[in-house]
């Protein structure tokens, strides 16, 4: 008997998401991306088409074997922003 790994994954349509509190508004994107250089060109769009965002908080992983990821907290404290992102993907 041959095991197969399954996993979940983003589909094609970006996903969007709101949340406000304390007068802070924070707004989430996901994104199916297959490559660095594709998360760096969807940051780079939003952190252009959000330029009064104070910050740009991200994360991502790739492969199946989620061998490549990163995140970023963008100025926030270390630790707090990204690396949350990340382990929610």
């Amino acid at each position: 008997m041959e095991l197969i790994d399954e996993y979940l994954t983003i589909t094609d349509s970006p996903a969007e998401g709101f949340y406000s509190e304390k007068r802070s508004k924070f707004l989430a994107f996901a994104f199916h991306v297959t490559t660095e250089e594709e998360v760096k060109n969807i940051v780079a769009e939003h952190r252009k088409k959000y330029y009064d965002a104070r910050h740009v908080c991200w994360a991502y992983t790739l492969g199946a074997d989620h061998s490549q990821f990163r995140a970023n907290d963008d100025g926030e404290p270390s630790s707090t922003a990204g690396k949350p992102i990340l382990g929610q993907i």
